[in-house]
């Protein structure tokens, strides 16, 4: 029997079927009896679900990451989908298939990759072009770049989300680099293809997305400017000054302090890289939050913190 994916859930709707926890927490009502309000997954999106009257030994049955089969009844709720759980039962994770939970690119990975090694094959300066091939000559190194997402969530979020981002990006820079000749362009490459290759350390994705501890303790700016640097100590008569500008566009590619960023962009390449990773994520974000939102009697998305608006569907 073919299983009943978020996406296609519609108010009303009886279901029965497992799914990923991504959050859970015990709460209590104005009576003082807990219940549990949990957050449910699969690889289409995630929903806000209730367990009212929960017993304590059901509280303790199961944890975040677990898998849970629940019955009960999609409702509306404040203008979005929720279930109200009838009954609920963890499950092992030897009877799930992981890729019903864990969403991922529709696109083809090796054919990304080989897109994105034709562009790195047009950069002409030699010790870039030699740091460029230190990463993707390494096998190990590439397996997990092409099947790490950008995001834990907003944009990308998405095994295969990060080849994704830094290729369309790219695209972004080979054009904006024709139009603009006083831009560096093997730099501007070079650097787009860079600026967040420490999400390959930061972030963990074995079911959910979350961070690792190296991510929580540097995130993926430092780790990236440490990456790059080992790979850049190896090749012999790198230039300084040019390893400091790559560490700058990394640093320095969310664009302001409160972004994260702990310098602002500070180069025509850094401020070009900013703006185009800029556009690509915010652009991927508004148009996944309008084509997986759920009411449709509205022609506004609910409020998104990216964007600090709600956005226009039609």
């Amino acid at each position: 029997m073919p299983r009943t994916y978020i996406s296609s859930l519609k108010s009303g709707e009886l279901v029965e079927d497992v799914f990923l926890v991504l959050k859970k927490e015990v709460k209590e009502t104005k009576e003082k009896k807990p219940y549990l309000n949990l957050q449910l997954a699969d690889k289409t999106g995630f929903l806000e679900a209730r367990k009212w009257d929960a017993a304590r030994q059901l509280c303790d049955s199961f944890n975040k990451d677990d898998f849970v089969k629940i019955k009960g009844v999609v409702e509306t709720f404040n203008n979005s989908l929720q279930i109200r759980i009838n009954e609920i039962c963890p499950v092992a994770e030897t009877q799930v298939r992981m890729g019903e939970f864990i969403p991922c690119t529709e696109r083809d990975v090796p054919e990304m990759m080989n897109e994105l090694r034709q562009i790195m094959k047009t950069i002409k300066d030699p010790h870039l072009s030699k740091l460029l091939d230190a990463f993707f000559s390494d096998e190990a190194f590439c397996r997990v770049f092409s099947a790490s997402p950008a995001a834990t969530q907003y944009h990308h979020a998405f095994l295969g989300g990060l080849l994704e981002h830094i290729l369309s990006v790219a695209r972004l820079a080979v054009s904006f680099a024709s139009l603009y000749p006083a831009i560096k362009r093997d730099l501007l490459i070079t650097g787009v293809i860079l600026h967040d290759i420490g999400k390959t350390r930061e972030l963990s994705c074995d079911r959910s997305f979350q961070y690792t501890d190296e991510g929580q303790l540097t995130g993926h700016l430092i780790s990236g400017v440490l990456m790059v640097s080992e790979k850049a100590m190896k090749i012999e008569g790198f230039p300084p000054e040019l390893l400091n500008v790559l560490f700058h566009m990394i640093l320095s590619h969310h664009g302001e302090y409160e972004w994260g960023s702990p310098v602002k962009p500070g180069t025509p390449e850094a401020i070009a890289l900013h703006y185009l990773d800029n556009l690509d994520a915010k652009v991927h974000a508004a148009t996944k939050a309008i084509s997986e939102h759920k009411d449709t009697s509205s022609s506004w998305t609910d409020y998104m913190k990216m964007f600090e608006r709600r956005l226009y569907k039609k």
